[in-house]
Parts: C-alpha cells; sequence; structure tokens
C-alpha cells in the first residue's frame, strides 16, 4: 500500500470556513488517501464536545460526508498498527520524547500500512521510523 494516512489535524484544515489553500491542494492532487479508525474518534469526540449549534450540525454533516466518502478507505487498528505503536511509545518513552497515545496509534496505523502521514505535526513523529509529510508545506 503507497499514499496518505491524514492526521485529525489535516481533515480538521478543511472543516474551516476559509481552509489553507495548500492543504485542499495537497489533498485535491493525492490519489491515495486513507482516514484511520483513531481519525474517527478524535473527530467524533471534538465533535461532541461542541454545544448544539448551527455550527455543530454544519460539522456533523460535512464530517459524515466525508467519513461516507471514505468507506473503504478508513483504516482499522489491527494487531499490527498496534504493535507497531507500542513500539514507538517505548523508543519515544526511553528516548526521553514520550509521545501522545492517540499519535502513537495513528503512527502505528501509518506503518503498519506502508503509508505516510500527512499532519501539520511533523517534530512529533521526527524521532520515529516513519514517512511524514506536512501539507502546510507541500508545494
Amino acid at each position: 500500500m503507497s499514499g496518505f494516512l491524514l492526521d485529525t489535524n489535516v481533515l480538521s484544515e478543511v472543516a474551516k470556513d476559509a481552509p489553507d489553500l495548500r492543504v485542499v491542494a495537497f489533498l485535491t492532487e493525492q490519489e491515495d488517501l486513507w482516514l484511520s479508525s483513531i481519525l474517527i474518534h478524535e473527530v467524533e469526540f471534538g465533535l461532541r464536545l461542541l454545544p448544539h449549534t448551527p455550527r455543530r450540525s454544519r460539522l456533523s454533516e460535512m464530517l459524515s460526508a466525508i467519513f461516507e466518502a471514505y468507506g473503504d478507505r478508513i483504516l482499522p487498528l489491527d494487531r499490527a498498527g498496534a504493535e507497531w505503536s507500542a513500539e514507538f511509545r517505548a523508543q519515544a518513552r526511553l528516548a526521553g520524547r514520550p509521545i501522545d497515545l492517540g499519535d502513537a496509534l495513528v503512527a502505528g496505523v501509518a506503518k503498519a500500512n506502508g503509508l505516510t502521514l500527512a499532519t501539520r505535526n511533523t517534530a512529533d513523529f521526527a524521532h520515529l521510523d516513519l514517512e511524514t509529510l506536512n501539507p502546510w508545506r507541500a508545494s
């Protein structure tokens, strides 16, 4: 498998009223884009913290449409992803650079599936054996 696993910050960017045009261009130009079940959790959790307003309803509808469109391109956290996540967390802790559990899980899914992680927070993953790309800096 090749392509990009989108981090939550990439999806959140396109949910903005005025998303960064570099991110929009990156998403438009790529054909092999994937989501993870971890992203689904993070987005749904954030959505549930918002007050019940028209904005929340609009975001919910938009995200549902995105998840529907990605249907068969949403990767679960399987055994290989869990093992890579554990490896990354252990390496990070032993190096004195603890990594957030959610970030480790996303990184594990990306690594297990041979994907580059598209994220704004490339520095959070720099010490891991993982390819990353920052769509905000992509040309």
